[in-house]
């Protein structure tokens, strides 16, 4: 059994690809603050399973103890595959730096890049006993802005490019052997989701490029999570990716 503990699976890109795992058949544990039951009953139908975690990832205190209650409910007696994305992520402060509190750049870090850190953390370490049984990787949903600086979001970016870095260490600590936890950060394209929304309704100068993602919206340009999610999840499965890469979805998808 393929078992994926997914954070953010209340709506957008997480949900997408939680029940695109459940629909396979998988094992799927969701860390969201919310869920309304429509994974559950889809892994009902299909004969997956979905289990949630209740996780407000902006309190970093909790974060040892979330991965901790996800584990308890990993049926490792039948798991072959085990991997965590790092999925949920938040686009505030959106501005120029100096405009923005302490509070809000400390909860972003919380959680784009803080969770990351220490859900990967304890997740390392409470499955090192099954390193010989059970195929272990951890996925991070990264995006373009960890590569290319936009003036607005200093800390979007900054959090990013820590992400993508973590999963370059991360890899780089165990390894290519048996029983290495494999290690990807992959940036899906722009998704037509809540976070797009906010980008659109931007106060005017706040955002520079705003207009680039209204034309993308407009011109229909943007991704439909469904559809990212179905490409993430063939491309994750297929293991055609060594290990610490940090790559983008869409040359991934203009090379093949």
């Amino acid at each position: 059994m393929d078992v994926y503990i997914i954070t953010g699976t209340t709506r957008g890109l997480g949900a997408a690809l939680a029940a695109g795992y459940i629909r396979e058949g998988a094992a799927v544990i969701g860390m969201a603050r919310q869920d309304d039951g429509s994974l559950g009953a889809l892994a009902a139908s299909y004969g997956g399973s979905f289990e949630f975690v209740h996780a407000d990832l902006e309190r970093s205190e909790l974060h040892p103890g979330i991965m901790a209650d996800a584990m308890q409910r990993v049926p490792f007696n039948e798991a072959r595959r085990l991997t965590l994305i790092h999925n949920a992520g938040i686009l505030e402060p959106i501005g120029p730096l100096e405009l923005a509190d302490e509070q809000g750049l400390a909860l972003h870090m919380a959680v784009n890049l803080t969770a990351p850190l220490v859900l990967s953390s304890a997740f390392i370490r409470l499955t090192e006993s099954y390193r010989a049984s059970v195929d272990r990787a951890i996925v991070s949903i990264s995006s373009g802005a960890g590569r290319k600086p936009y003036a607005g979001w200093s800390a979007y970016c900054a959090a990013k490019a820590g992400l993508d870095m973590l999963t370059r260490c991360i890899a780089a600590e165990q390894g290519e052997g048996p029983g290495a936890v494999r290690c990807l950060s992959i940036a899906p394209g722009v998704i037509d989701t809540r976070m797009q929304e906010q980008i659109r309704a931007t106060e005017d100068g706040v955002f520079p490029d705003k207009g680039r993602f209204i034309e993308l919206k407009e011109s229909g340009k943007l991704q439909s999570p469904e559809d990212t999610a179905r490409k993430l999840i063939g491309f994750i499965r297929s293991d055609g990716w060594r290990q610490g890469a940090v790559l983008d979805l869409r040359d991934i998808q203009a090379e093949s």
